[in-house]
């Protein structure tokens, strides 16, 4: 019983800033085996346990909800007015910038930026051109894919020879991998026919398989 109420007292005396421990000692006696005499089971050893019950500090949780819940953003958007944004439609569009960040997150991957130098600012300025314009390519090849599955009410194939209803531009661009174009004179022809996999992708961005060997097609 000795070390139960140490344990206890031990447990009690944790710094726990939003609960407190409350511990009540148990007893567990231990029978002896075999069948009683006269019906009555004797203890043959007595031991304890703890019962542990967490007790929300409500004081201090109410405190951390109000931290938790407060958002300070700085603008310079009116409130009121005509381009006025209320306190809900500020954090809104803040919150939406993830989007944003999320798609330039390529420009910041060290396999590219770590393979490009350029000396000129004026070279600079036009790939950053070249790369804003291919990620505006990029996501409407995506948006386009997507509306066709909403408006048909259909999916394309994905990962794992598994059908999706939110394909992207690059499970796209793994499918078309292995295309090739081969140029004989002024002639060109595809090194295989595509696959159907490939030609559903095409068919949900409106595209002719012509366009590979001649692109006025698409």
């Amino acid at each position: 019983e000795a070390d139960a109420r140490a344990a206890a007292q031990a447990i009690e005396a944790l710094s726990l800033q939003y609960y407190k421990a409350g511990i009540e000692i148990e007893q567990r006696p231990r029978y002896k085996r075999g069948r009683p005499p006269g019906g009555v089971q004797q203890v043959s050893e007595m031991r304890y346990g703890l019962r542990c019950n967490l007790v929300e500090n409500k004081k201090a949780v109410s405190r951390l909800k109000e931290e938790a819940g407060c958002f300070v953003l700085i603008t310079n958007v009116p409130a009121h007015g005509d381009n006025g944004y209320d306190s809900r439609a500020i954090l809104k569009a803040y919150k939406d910038q993830y989007g944003i960040e999320q798609n330039f997150g390529f420009l910041k991957d060290p396999m590219i930026v770590n393979s490009v130098f350029l000396k000129k600012p004026k070279r600079i300025e036009a790939l950053g051109l070249v790369l804003l314009i291919s990620l505006l390519i990029w996501r409407l090849i995506e948006r386009s894919m997507r509306q066709f599955i909403a408006k048909g009410d259909k999916d394309l194939p994905g990962w794992k020879k598994r059908r999706t209803t939110r394909p992207t531009t690059f499970m796209l661009m793994t499918k078309f991998a292995g295309v090739m174009i081969l140029k004989i004179g002024s002639e060109r022809r595809l090194n295989k026919p595509l696959k159907p996999q490939q030609l559903e992708y095409l068919s949900a961005l409106q595209i002719s398989p012509e366009a590979f060997i001649n692109p006025r097609a698409a």
